[in-house]
C-alpha cells in the first residue's frame, strides 16, 4: 500500500491519525512553513473527549450536531472541565462532530493538514461525520517508546489538573492502562489497524503509515517520501523553523488557549525548532510494569502496521 503513489490534487488535504507521542505536534509546526498551509490541530480528537466524558457522566447520548443542543454541549464542556481546568476557554461551536466537517468543509486553503486521533471515529455514529477527499497518513511509533513517553506525560497532565497527587508512591502505582480516565491505551494499536483498514476499505485505498522513529532518524529522508505521496512541496527549509509558539496561534483549534491546556504533551513542541534526535532506548526491565505489559500486548498489531510504512 505505501509503495503506491498518489495523483496530487488542488487543494491537497491529508488527514493525520495520531497515537499520542508521535511527534505530530512538532510535524504541525514543521508543515506550517509550507506557504498557504492550514492546520486543524485535534477539533474533532476535543469533541470526542468531551463527548465520552459527557456520556460517562449523564448516561446520555451526546449530540453530534450544535444548534438545537446548545445548553447539552455547554454543560458537557463544564463536566470535561476537570481533565484541563475550570477556566478552560473551549468554545462551544467547535465541540461537536457536525460542526468541525462543516468548518473544515468550508475551508479554501491550498494545503490543508488535519491532526487528530485515530480513535475519534470508533463507533458507525461518528464515522458519516469524516471528512471527504483527504489523503489518509498514519502515524505509528515503537510501543516500548510510546507508552514510556505517554506514561510520564498523562501522569504529569492529571497531576496538574490536581486528579493524581504526584507522589512518587503515587506514581509508581499509576497504571496508564486502567488509571487514565481520558484515553484507551490497550486499544492503542489494535485501534489503529482496524481504523486503517476501514479507512483502506471505504475512504482511501492507499493509505500512507509513518514510524516516527524513521522520522526522527532522518528527518529529510521520510519527509520528502511524505511530501511526494501527498503533493506536499518540500524543501530542506521544512527541517528547521521558528522556535517560537506564536505559530500555533494560527491553528484551527478547539479553545483559543489550547496548547496551555495540556503543557506534558505540547510543551516540548510547540517550543521545538527542528525534529530532536532519537533519544537512548531505556532498557526493558528498567520500565514501569505497565508499559512493559501494554508493549507485550501492542507488539503484534504494531508489526503489521511496521510493514507497510513508506
Amino acid at each position: 500500500m505505501a509503495d503506491r503513489e498518489q495523483t496530487p490534487k488542488s487543494p491537497v488535504k491529508i488527514i493525520g491519525w495520531i497515537l499520542p507521542r508521535t511527534i505530530s505536534t512538532a510535524l504541525c509546526k514543521c508543515l506550517s512553513g509550507i506557504e498557504g498551509m492550514e492546520i486543524w490541530f485535534e477539533r474533532f480528537s476535543r469533541a470526542y473527549v468531551v463527548k465520552n466524558e459527557y456520556e460517562k457522566q449523564t448516561g446520555d447520548k451526546m449530540p453530534l450536531e450544535y444548534e438545537g443542543n446548545e445548553d447539552k454541549v455547554r454543560e458537557a464542556i463544564k463536566l470535561f472541565g476537570r481533565f484541563i481546568g475550570t477556566d478552560s476557554q473551549l468554545v462551544p461551536e467547535r465541540m461537536v462532530y457536525g460542526n468541525v466537517k462543516k468548518d473544515i468543509k468550508r475551508s479554501t486553503s491550498k494545503y490543508i493538514f488535519v491532526k487528530e486521533a485515530y480513535l475519534v471515529f470508533e463507533d458507525k455514529a461518528t464515522r458519516p461525520h469524516l471528512p471527504s477527499g483527504f489523503k489518509h497518513v498514519f502515524f505509528i511509533r515503537d510501543p516500548y517508546r510510546l507508552f514510556t513517553s505517554y506514561r510520564k506525560a498523562i501522569y504529569k497532565h492529571l497531576t496538574n489538573v490536581g486528579i493524581r497527587t504526584g507522589d512518587p508512591d503515587d506514581e509508581e502505582a499509576f497504571d496508564i492502562e486502567y488509571d487514565d480516565p481520558i484515553m484507551k491505551p490497550n486499544e492503542f494499536y489494535s485501534g489503529t489497524l482496524e481504523f486503517l483498514k476501514y479507512v483502506r476499505d471505504n475512504l482511501d485505498p492507499y493509505p500512507i503509515v509513518i514510524n516516527t522513529n524513521d522520522l526522527l532518524a532522518d528527518p529529510a529522508k521520510v519527509l520528502k517520501k511524505f511530501c511526494h505521496l501527498t503533493g506536499l512541496p518540500y524543501s530542506d527549509s521544512l527541517l528547521h523553523w521558528d522556535a517560537s509558539p506564536d505559530i500555533t496561534k494560527t491553528w484551527k483549534t478547539a479553545s483559543d488557549d489550547i496548547m496551555k491546556l495540556s503543557i506534558p504533551f505540547f510543551e516540548t513542541a510547540v517550543l521545538s525548532d527542528g525534529f530532536l534526535p532519537l533519544k537512548p532506548t531505556v532498557p526493558v526491565e528498567k520500565m514501569p510494569r505497565d508499559v512493559i505489559r501494554l508493549a507485550k500486548q501492542a507488539m503484534p498489531y504494531y508489526e503489521e502496521l511496521n510493514k507497510i510504512k513508506i
